[in-house]
């Protein structure tokens, strides 16, 4: 990885991992639920939106990480793909 773009795209993998991490602590409900079993998926739902730190945010964040991590993984294994084709 002697190349710069190569190292900006590993800190992006790495930079949208910690957003990934971020949104999933802001998303998940941190506190058990008492009679998770008797509720229905819906309201299970509902629950975890109002216990959540931030809903919304969290998954904002997770959807954001998600894509920008597939897309500088991608753009890395191409890149490293044409320079090794390159080097035969």
């Amino acid at each position: 990885m002697k190349d710069k773009t190569a190292k900006w795209l590993s800190s992006g993998i790495i930079i949208s991992i910690v957003i990934m991490i971020v949104g999933f602590i802001l998303w998940t409900n941190l506190s058990p639920i008492p009679g998770e079993d008797s509720l229905s998926p819906r309201e299970l739902r509902n629950v975890q939106k109002e216990m959540a730190i931030h809903f919304p945010l969290g998954r904002l964040l997770l959807n954001i990480g998600f894509i920008s991590f597939s897309l500088t993984l991608l753009a890395l294994v191409i890149r490293q793909l044409t320079s090794f084709i390159k080097k035969k």
